[in-house]
Formats: C-alpha cells, structure tokens, sequence
C-alpha cells in the first residue's frame, strides 16, 4: 500500500534565530525552544495539524486542508504579536511561514516531495511575520474565509519551474486588554552610577533587575510588557498581586543596592486600567496615568530607598483587605506640573 497523500504542508521558521542564539544562555535558550515548541504544536493542534519533524526555531506540520492551516498560521502571527507586545524588532521573536499543497510520501514519521521542498524554498524567500503560499495550496484554500493577495513570479533553487507565490493578507485589530494592574518602575540615579562605574558593574546590576523582575512576574501572575534600559512596564490581573509583588520589588532591590552600594533605588508607578495593543504597539491613557504616578515619585519621596504610588483605582480594589492600611494618601505639591497632569484625584503612598 503507497504512503504517498495529497498533503498541507506548513514550515515555519525564526527570523535571525542564529543571531539571537549567542545572545542568550544555554538555559535561557532551551527555555525559549521549549516554549516555542509548545506555543506552534499547542495552536496547530487546535486547527487539527500536528508537527511532524523539526527541533529549535524550524517545524514542518500537516493539516487537513489549506484553509486549517491558513487559519493556525494567521493565530500564530497574532499570538506572537501579543505575546511581544512592547518589544522592538531587534528583541522579539518573527516567524516566517510557507504553506503548500502536493503528494507527499510519509515514511517512519518523516515526509518527502516536491511539495516538501517546495515549502522550504517558498519559506526562504518569506519576509518575517508573513505567510506565503503556493498556487497549488492558494487554489485550495476557502477565499471566502481567508484574504489573499498575489505576490509574484519567484525563480526557486531546485525548483525547476517558476512558481507563483500568494501571501495571506492578516488582519491587525486593535485588542483592548481590560482591567490590568499597570507597573512602571524605574531607577533613581541610575545614569550617574552607568557614567562612575565599570561596565562589569552596570551588567551586575541591570541582570539583577531583570531577573528580579522575571521572578516576581512569575510569582505573582504578571507579565512584562516592555523593558528598556532600566524602566519596566508590566501588569498584573488583580491589585493585591500586583502589591504584593511591588513589595517583593523593594525590599528585594533595597537589599541588593545596600550591598553593592548601588545608589540606585526603585520608583515605582502603579494605576489600574485597560490597555491597547496594535500589533507590537502598547498605548492607551491608563497607561500614560500610570507612568506619571511613576514620574511623580520623584518629587514625593526621598529617593533614599525604594518607594511606590498607586491610583486611587488601586486602592479602591484592596478596601477590606490586609493592603488597604499600607497605602496612604498624600499630598500632591502644587507647583508639580506631573500633579497638575493627574488632577484632583487621590494618590496614595505604598507604606513598606
């Protein structure tokens, strides 16, 4: 009996993977391939498709037809996006995906064909976070459902004639992510310790930051939207989370710089709202209240030790709780322009 079948054959491929591969430790990279694997074969199988071969950034799958796999391919551009929302092109991940239509021979969990190669040369020429196809699978797919639009002739290495090539035209909605706890944090005095210190120093304490930050995303159910330098911006799902790991924060950041004599504490800004994401894009006033609160930490505080804000919207969700004693109401400077900025509305100081 012939194992030969009309098959969907979809590869996926990261853009610049070698690149990011020696940016990354051994256990951050098997972390990152781990993940990915699981993100493609979680979003395939709910489209009825499966991995077939394929280890790191590159996976072959099959699906029961064209439209199945348009579909999980479009799920994973959109999931990646918002996954990485926040990030630069430099940092994110983008994948580029081929999908194609032919006999295929399946043999000892491995396939073979002209449609194989055909999917592997049509994903080399494949911009990142885009989905290309061949004319065989763009005449099989359901045009009602799914939006295409013509490519052009391409001259393929091995292929022995011109193929014409179609791109799936994704759609880019604006997602509202609603009722998350906004952080910003940032480092007082960090430009005057990056100029006095050695670079061996300035590593130390940003690896520092960012592994405190992962730490306390993990336990306590937040997620990074945006890194840069030594400002954050994350959220969480609940208020008591997000103070609670506030906590965790300062205390855990006023012990490390005590120790390095680090003169570097953390300000922090935290506001209760609803974000909007456009591709990679983050905005919305909820998070521009949030980095003010931030911002106004500065003329409040200190600036000796590590010190947070929160939103009367924070506030208003902990009222009954262990927390709601630990946050105090302040007096805003008349003369703060960031003040002004916030209007009448209560702030309150996170007491440690």
């Amino acid at each position: 009996m012939s194992n030969l079948h009309s098959t969907v054959i979809m590869k996926t491929d990261i853009r610049g993977f070698t690149t990011k591969v020696g940016m990354l430790s051994e256990l951050d990279l098997s972390t990152l391939l781990k993940q990915h694997k699981q993100f493609i074969l979680d979003i395939a199988a709910k489209h009825s498709g499966g991995i077939v071969k394929g280890e790191g950034d590159s996976f072959w799958m099959t699906f029961p037809s064209v439209t199945a796999a348009s579909l999980a391919a479009s799920e994973i551009q959109e999931e990646l996006r918002a996954a990485q929302a926040g990030s630069g092109d430099h940092a994110r991940l983008a994948v580029r995906i081929a999908i194609t239509l032919g006999d295929v021979l399946h043999q000892e969990k491995d396939i073979f064909g002209e449609s194989v190669n055909l999917a592997a040369r049509i994903e080399s020429v494949t911009p990142p976070d885009e989905i290309y196809l061949s004319q065989a699978a763009w005449l099989a797919l359901n045009k009602a459902e799914i939006r295409t639009s013509y490519v052009g002739e391409f001259t393929l290495k091995g292929i022995t004639e011109t193929q014409s090539i179609y791109k799936l035209d994704q759609k880019h909605r604006t997602r509202i992510i609603k009722d998350q706890v906004i952080v910003f944090s940032d480092l007082h005095g960090y430009n005057s310790y990056a100029e006095s210190h050695p670079i061996e120093d300035v590593e130390r304490l940003l690896i520092h930051l960012e592994l405190l930050h992962n730490q306390v995303c993990e336990a306590y159910g937040g997620t990074i939207r945006m890194v840069l330098g030594d400002a954050l911006f994350f959220t969480f799902p609940e208020a008591s989370l997000a103070l609670a790991a506030i906590e965790h924060l300062c205390d855990e950041w006023d012990g490390f710089i005590q120790k390095n004599q680090a003169l570097c504490s953390m300000m922090i800004g935290s506001h209760k709202g609803d974000l909007y994401q456009f591709r990679s894009f983050l905005y919305g006033k909820d998070i521009n209240d949030a980095s003010r609160l931030q911002n106004l930490t500065r003329e409040v505080s200190s600036l000796e030790r590590s010190y947070a804000l929160v939103s009367s919207r924070v506030k208003d969700e902990v009222i009954g709780s262990v927390w709601e004693n630990r946050l105090r109401e302040i007096e805003l400077p008349e003369s703060s322009s960031t003040a002004k900025q916030i209007g009448d509305r209560p702030i309150y100081e996170f007491v440690r």
